[in-house]
């Protein structure tokens, strides 16, 4: 656990830390703020507001704080819209690869994300060098899991989509499971608190803006979960911890696609209540 420090040199005993602290673990003694530990989560709200910079973590990495700059934050409402609205699930990419530095960007997006009682437990698994191994893997197993007419009886899509996929892959017809991305995103978690599920959701949301924003494109693999949930041999192809669930993937690479309009969806069914 890292230790909330309280430089009281420099405290002016505001009191906004008092305040934004959720599980009020902070309190003002002598008119300067004092941490109980035993209550704090780590969610650094702390140091985020404090005027003065008089908190600080130990154990964390103090040269990542960036100062607030208002002009750096002014996103156009309109403008985001406008990216959300183009956002296409992405199935052609380029033979391209993805720079370390965009990779690395979409990590920090998901790293930042918010998380259930600040657990942090996201994991982040990039399938660059065993694609080859986990696709073809991951096939067979579908495959083998659609042939099995008591398993699938109930899903002939599925069934006829897993047996196609296998013979167009055998066949160097192509991929259409990773549909030749150059890379697989993979979240995982050992957080058994429940919430694991709507955690790697909210990072994966803004891991896909970060890699959309630098001129990727984004597809979701949800029959990557499926392989795995009957394979535990792929599990460690992807070097994954016995702890370690499997919660969702993604496809990244440049697109080799260009929409020329948005779509038009089904009106918001919204009610206030």
């Amino acid at each position: 656990m890292a230790n909330v420090i309280i430089n009281k040199e420099t405290c002016i005993g505001c009191g906004l830390c008092v305040k934004d602290c959720s599980n009020g673990a902070i309190i003002l003694e002598d008119k300067k703020a004092k941490v109980n530990l035993k209550l704090c989560n780590e969610c650094s709200h702390c140091v985020a507001v404090c005027p003065q910079a008089s908190v600080s973590m130990s154990d964390y990495d103090e040269n990542e704080i960036i100062k607030y700059d208002k002009g750096r934050l002014n996103i156009a409402p309109d403008d985001f819209l406008y990216l959300l609205k183009f956002r296409r699930s992405v199935r052609q990419f380029k033979n391209k690869d993805i720079e370390s530095d965009k990779l690395a960007g979409i990590i920090e997006a998901g790293r930042y994300s918010p998380t259930a009682s600040n657990r942090q437990s996201n994991r982040f698994i990039i399938i660059k060098d065993k694609l080859d191994d986990v696709r073809n893997s991951a096939i067979n197993t579908l495959y083998d899991m659609a042939v099995n007419t008591d398993y699938m009886k109930n899903q002939p899509v599925y069934r006829n989509l897993f047996i196609k996929m296998h013979e167009d892959y055998k066949n160097n017809k192509g991929d259409r499971l990773f549909f030749n991305a150059p890379a697989v995103m993979v979240i995982t978690s050992e957080n058994k608190s429940g919430f694991a599920d709507i955690d790697a959701g909210i990072a994966a949301s803004r891991m896909e803006l970060q890699a959309v924003s630098s001129g990727l494109g984004v597809c979701y693999i949800g029959f990557l979960k499926s392989a795995i949930t009957l394979n535990s041999d792929i599990k460690k192809l992807m070097d994954m911890g016995d702890n370690e669930e499997f919660i969702l993937s993604f496809v990244l690479g440049y697109p080799d696609v260009k929409y020329q309009r948005t779509v038009n969806r089904k009106p918001a069914d919204v009610r206030i209540i």
